[in-house]
């Protein structure tokens, strides 16, 4: 029998060519499903990145340190560097790939103190541990575990945002934070937190215990009424550090003589007020702990464009004590709310705070890559500086992850 192509035939059946007997088991084989798109790249680069800062003092005190291979606790150029780190919920994770650009060029000991608020805190802890590319990566995935998020937990009446399972159980088993590399570094972690009773924001600090590192991450994360009652550490009930202060300059002006400054929002963006729905659940949350704390939720935004515009004062201002350099993501950049959930706006909002801080410190906008890379275990680990995986001679038996990472260039061997 003569068999000819003809057209695809229409109906309700699957469509197949005219003139051959096809079977059923044919027709999966032969792939004439509509495949599924692939999802787009989140690491080229949607916005121009162009704001080299290296002349700026303090990031000049960063390069000289780090030539001289200067480590914590045994300076000698009378000065005092903090990293201060920005948060904000989900939008942490602009300030995680910033810290991951820090990490990966080897900058973390240039630093003496680092101050993290709310998820700055996060990114502050795993900055410390040499995780901070893993932490950058663990956003996509709800800090590790998706039902970090539950709607349903929430009409049960418990948190909608559990950190305390983040914190207390992913962070501790499943997506391990290295607390004895915190201790090791020699750098100081302050966490900030709102002081529930005083309606002031607190410099938690001291922090010697694994216990003491956790209570801490989860004061200063606390969102209110979303994510639970007030943590109780130290004798004070302390909620969400961003309540009172979202970017953690008040100590670190007092003890530094040099502050970097990692903030989440782009160049232009304001700080948004709550929705009118959401801005009555809040109040409603914080009138039955201390009536104080509604007066701050109210100025909260106020309070944030005003601390911006002056630290961005401060950080054109020659000779101005302590020095300061602000870091944040390129206009037209992913603008990240607080309550994001979707893998790839995080993935590109965190690639933006990497690009915008590799430009600013070494004075290249990189070509970014998501890749396997392996975090040791066990006691063979060794340092490595660079890119903070911890080790050069790889064990098969590692797990795997899929942290930033950057194509380096001849660029920043000229930095």
């Amino acid at each position: 029998m003569h068999r000819r192509c003809g057209a695809l035939a229409g109906g309700a059946g699957p469509r197949v060519a005219v003139g051959w007997p096809v079977r059923s088991g044919q027709l999966r084989l032969a792939g004439l499903v509509r495949p599924r798109r692939f999802s787009s790249d989140p690491f080229r680069p949607a916005s121009v990145v162009t704001e080299d800062l290296r002349e700026n003092p303090v990031v000049q005190t960063v390069w000289r340190r780090h030539r001289e291979g200067s480590r914590p606790g045994a300076r000698t150029d009378g000065r005092r560097v903090a990293l201060v780190i920005e948060g904000g919920g989900m939008r942490g994770v602009v300030s995680a790939g910033m810290a991951a650009a820090i990490e990966q060029l080897g900058l973390r000991d240039v630093f003496d103190e680092v101050h993290g608020a709310s998820a700055g805190a996060f990114n502050a802890a795993f900055l410390l541990a040499r995780q901070a590319a893993y932490l950058a990566t663990l956003y996509g995935y709800g800090f590790g575990d998706p039902k970090f998020v539950s709607a349903l937990r929430a009409l049960r009446g418990g948190p909608a945002f559990d950190m305390d399972h983040v914190i207390n159980h992913v962070w501790r088993h499943q997506r391990p934070l290295r607390y004895e590399k915190i201790a090791d570094s020699g750098i100081d972690l302050h966490c900030t937190a709102t002081d529930a009773d005083r309606a002031a924001i607190l410099d938690l600090t001291d922090l010697r215990t694994h216990h003491d590192i956790r209570c801490a991450l989860r004061a200063s994360g606390r969102l209110p009424w979303l994510a639970g009652g007030p943590v109780e550490f130290r004798g004070l009930r302390l909620l969400d550090a961003t309540l009172a202060e979202a970017i953690p300059v008040h100590i670190a002006r007092t003890t530094a003589t040099d502050l970097l400054v990692l903030q989440t929002r782009p160049h232009g963006v304001a700080h948004t007020p709550l929705s009118p729905l959401v801005a009555k659940l809040t109040d409603r949350y914080l009138r039955a702990i201390n009536p104080d704390l509604v007066h701050l939720r109210e100025t909260r935004s106020e309070r944030y464009d005003a601390l911006t515009a002056e630290l961005a004062g401060q950080a054109g201002e020659p000779g101005h004590e302590p020095a300061v350099c602000v870091i944040r993501p390129a206009v037209g950049a992913t603008v990240v709310s607080q309550m994001e959930a979707r893998q790839t706006v995080l993935q590109t909002a965190a690639a933006d705070g990497m690009r915008a801080a590799w430009m600013a410190l070494a004075g290249e906008d990189p070509e970014l890559i998501g890749t396997l890379r392996a975090y040791p275990r066990g006691p063979g680990e060794t340092e490595d500086h660079a890119n903070g995986s911890g080790r050069e001679n790889l064990d098969p038996a590692t797990h795997l992850d899929r942290p930033l990472d950057v194509e380096r260039s001849e660029t920043l061997n000229r930095a």
